[in-house]
């Protein structure tokens, strides 16, 4: 059974294992893996993944199955744009097409509406071909591109959204 609750800080590590995990299998073909390394350990560093936690506008998800992590997204709330963005979304390997990826999208469009938000917005890299896919059936349009810098590596992003329903 997939379950999913907010992320703590006590969370970290496992949130540092789904990344990780999930970035050697999807960018590993295209990013090297130093650059990969380099970003983990700047970015989405424990002291970073700490400071995010403490943001009011930011949110993390961890999505488990049977108590396992094995999922995580992080959205940003822009109020004053009306839009919710997806910073970051990812599932391991080895639990992808199970459900976890869009039981954590629907939870981002029922946050966006809780706060009346009209749009959810996020990005994928290019060669990221079966997640741009994804999220192409999720209705999401992509309509601008910009270079995404990982260490060294430089990569095409697809920036795109999908309008929320409206609410009375």
């Amino acid at each position: 059974m997939i379950s999913l609750r907010h992320w703590s800080e006590e969370d970290v590590p496992a949130v540092r294992r789904i990344l990780w995990e999930t970035w050697l299998a999807t960018y590993g073909p295209f990013i090297p893996e130093k650059d990969l390394r380099h970003y983990l350990d700047t970015r989405y560093s424990e002291r970073a993944l700490a400071d995010l936690h403490a943001q009011p506008e930011v949110r993390g998800y961890l999505a488990e199955i049977d108590g396992r992590p094995v999922g995580w997204m992080r959205t940003t709330l822009e109020e004053n744009e009306r839009r919710l963005s997806v910073s970051s979304l990812y599932v391991l390997p080895g639990e992808q097409g199970k459900g976890v990826g869009s039981l954590l999208l629907r939870e981002a469009e029922r946050s966006a509406l809780e706060h009346s938000a009209t749009e959810l917005w996020l990005g994928v890299m290019e060669q990221n071909v079966e997640a741009l896919a994804w999220y192409r059936r999720k209705g999401f349009r992509f309509v601008r591109e910009e270079p995404f810098v990982m260490g060294g590596s430089s990569i095409n992003h697809l920036i795109g959204y999908r309008p929320l329903p409206a609410t009375d």
